[in-house]
């Protein structure tokens, strides 16, 4: 990845992109919790977690869609690098859907 200014929001936390050290998604320990998905990220003791609004169905399927949006977090982490203007990634629906919203910062 090249080295750009990307900004990631995760809740009231906005963090550099290159501080980002691993992503890992919580296993909710009761049916009526959502899916975490969670970021190590350096200079903060605990991991920033944000709420993926994804429910464990019992079926695998809720599991895998919140692995895709982990996985797509990576992707949106690249394509935000791979802009000339730096960019500033937040959790939220666009036009690909993908649950990462993903804006220029110049």
């Amino acid at each position: 990845m090249a080295k750009r200014d990307v900004w990631v929001r995760i809740r009231n936390d906005l963090v550099r992109g290159d501080t980002v050290l691993g992503v890992t998604v919580s296993d909710p320990p009761y049916d009526y919790e959502t899916f975490k998905i969670m970021l190590k990220v350096t200079g903060h003791r605990d991991p920033l977690w944000l709420d993926s609004g994804i429910y464990d169905d019992d079926q695998g399927a809720g599991r895998e869609r919140v692995d895709a949006l982990a996985d797509s977090f990576v992707d949106t982490l690249a394509r935000g690098a791979a802009m000339p203007s730096g960019a500033l990634i937040r959790f939220g629906f666009d036009e690909d859907d993908s649950g990462w919203a993903l804006s220029s910062l110049g």
